[in-house]
């Protein structure tokens, strides 16, 4: 499917980015060195003009001047590192901020206007945890309205539902419509699920979420977008950042066309964080259930408007464990496989989580979906839920999702649940 890498950033802000993925990792490549012999490998570390490869073929690791190979692979070198750099760089700030504070509790008094609390007080939202689970989530073809059309600016803006596209460059009624009805559709899955994400929840009218658009790869890295990225949530504005490409958006002639084929339908991964409670993003949730839902929905099947619940078992199992057969994407982490310690899973930091993106996700997806759908009735996982919108330690909140259970005992249940569906977890 889709790598999203989400990263603290001071004050509780944080950055989610997704990056397209195969079978292979993030930072691998071909890379060529001067005298032209290549290699299919992905980086390890780069440090002092060296750097470490690990060929894909047989995981050996060589260590290489950096300026002994060609000039585009230096220079995506340079942009890697320096995104690590940044990244280890906010997760110090915030390690450094939780350490002084009490690093299990999540710092409501940041979330500001967009706190669960504030949020159900001024739209009047009610929590829907004893909803039924839905068996499909829908959206009507939305109207789009042409805000402002100025070419002088590069500057267009346009108007669905529930969210405003602000793109430098033209588009027409149809293409927007196209890519808006996603949108659209995505938040009434997050509506209709009933977990009670109350930004899921504000009303027609209430509220439009900023989609910030972009031509080319090229301005959206210039204006902001992160190197390697296809996309990126940032809560600190609450707003989406994306090239047109990643919409499924292509050039055609003097104008732009959306290619139904080329369509990128992990975006609602993305999507489902901007409208996830920034409550659930605090320790013990941060990570396994972030992401697990994210990639649940973005895993889940969407045609033309409608996501598919009731069958998307089969979505996830495909998705995760392999390729899905729908889009050839996914985690491709086995039928079988060894999972790491179930509490130390759940409470691991960001930092660690995303160290091993590809296989947390996937496992994340799992266990996420055993709460919500496999586990007898959802009690544990609302409790778990109830306590982290009202601001509960970690600790707590995690007793509430045990339900009486030791870790031991919860993965025994999940191990059972997903045996069941063809999966083998065997937890450390």
């Amino acid at each position: 499917m889709s790598y999203l890498f989400c990263n603290h950033l001071r004050n509780f802000s944080f950055a989610c980015l997704i990056i397209a993925i195969t079978s292979t990792s993030l930072s691998a490549r071909i890379f060529t060195n001067t005298k032209g012999k290549s290699i299919d490998a992905k980086i390890v570390s780069v440090e002092n003009n060296k750097v470490v490869l690990k060929l894909l073929k047989n995981k050996k690791e060589y260590t290489l001047d950096v300026d002994s190979l060609s000039e585009k692979d230096q220079a995506y070198i340079g942009e890697w590192d320096k995104s690590n750099k940044t990244v280890a760089e906010s997760n110090n700030d915030e390690e450094q901020e939780t350490t002084s504070n009490d690093s299990d509790t999540p710092r409501r008094s940041v979330y500001g206007e967009l706190a669960y609390s504030a949020l159900k007080k001024k739209y009047e939202i009610k929590d829907n945890f004893d909803k039924e689970w839905p068996n499909m989530a829908s959206a009507e073809t939305p109207d789009i309205t042409i805000v402002l059309e100025d070419g002088a600016k590069k500057k267009y803006v346009y108007q669905s539902n529930n969210y405003e596209f602000i793109c430098d460059v033209k588009l027409s009624k149809n293409v927007v419509n196209k890519f808006a009805h996603l949108f659209e559709a995505t938040k009434e899955f997050c509506q209709a699920m009933p977990i009670s994400m109350v930004k899921a929840h504000i009303p027609k009218g209430g509220k439009r979420y900023k989609i910030l658009l972009f031509e080319s790869q090229q301005s959206y890295f210039k204006n902001g977008g992160p190197i390697g990225s296809a996309g990126v949530y940032m809560s600190r504005d609450d707003i989406i950042m994306v090239p047109l490409t990643s919409l499924g958006v292509i050039k055609h002639g003097s104008g732009y066309r959306y290619d139904y084929k080329g369509a990128n339908n992990t975006l609602p991964h993305e999507i489902t964080h901007q409208l996830t409670n920034l409550e659930y993003f605090s320790p013990g949730s941060m990570g396994w259930f972030t992401e697990g839902l994210a990639e649940y929905v973005a895993m889940t099947d969407y045609r033309s408007g409608k996501f598919m619940i009731r069958s998307n078992i089969r979505d996830i199992k495909d998705a995760v464990t392999g390729f899905s057969k729908k889009t050839n994407r996914g985690r491709n982490i086995g039928e079988e496989f060894t999972a790491p310690d179930l509490k130390e899973f759940m409470t691991m930091s960001y930092s660690n989580f995303t160290a091993n993106g590809n296989f947390n996700y996937g496992l994340g997806a799992l266990i996420t979906f055993y709460f919500l759908q496999l586990e007898d009735d959802r009690t544990n996982i609302n409790a778990f839920l109830k306590a982290l919108n009202e601001g509960e330690k970690r600790d707590d909140s995690l007793e509430k999702l045990l339900g009486g259970r030791t870790f031991s005992e919860l993965e025994e249940d999940i191990a059972k649940a997903w045996k069941s569906k063809g999966v083998e977890i065997t937890f450390k």
